[in-house]
């Protein structure tokens, strides 16, 4: 009887311990840090209606701030969208994709003098000042 109330203990003590591990969430995997490797930036509009690409990749002079700026939480987080609330007249709309490795891909469209987080306007402000043009 002795070694009955043992097994029963054991085996209670094994189901109690199954049920907690099981309502526990599980432990997140670490993800790899997203690193940017290449940002793009289409600029459209304005008074007249011009058309312009920005890139910044890890060879352009000057443009690895903005690389990190895009691999951080903060602009991971971004919305895919930013609006104004009266789309009228000669704003500049932007859309901005960061491809990262691995080749996930983001990407952000706004307009001039829309409020969106502070993020999107210094990764913008950033390309447009190094970043390598052509229309």
């Amino acid at each position: 009887m002795g070694e009955r109330t043992i097994s029963r203990k054991a085996f209670t003590t094994l189901a109690a311990a199954c049920a907690v591990a099981a309502l526990a969430p599980a432990t997140p995997a670490t993800a790899a840090p997203a690193v940017a490797t290449s940002i793009t930036l289409d600029r459209s509009g304005g008074f007249a209606g011009r058309q312009e690409t920005f890139t910044v990749d890890g060879t352009t002079p000057g443009g690895r701030p903005s690389l990190r700026m895009t691999s951080t939480p903060q602009f991971l987080r971004l919305r895919g969208s930013y609006q104004p609330k009266n789309p009228c007249c000669d704003r500049y709309a932007y859309e901005l994709t960061v491809t990262y490795r691995g080749g996930f891909r983001k990407t952000v469209s706004t307009v001039q003098g829309t409020t969106a987080p502070r993020i999107l306007w210094d990764v913008i402000g950033e390309v447009e000042r190094v970043g390598t043009s052509s229309r």
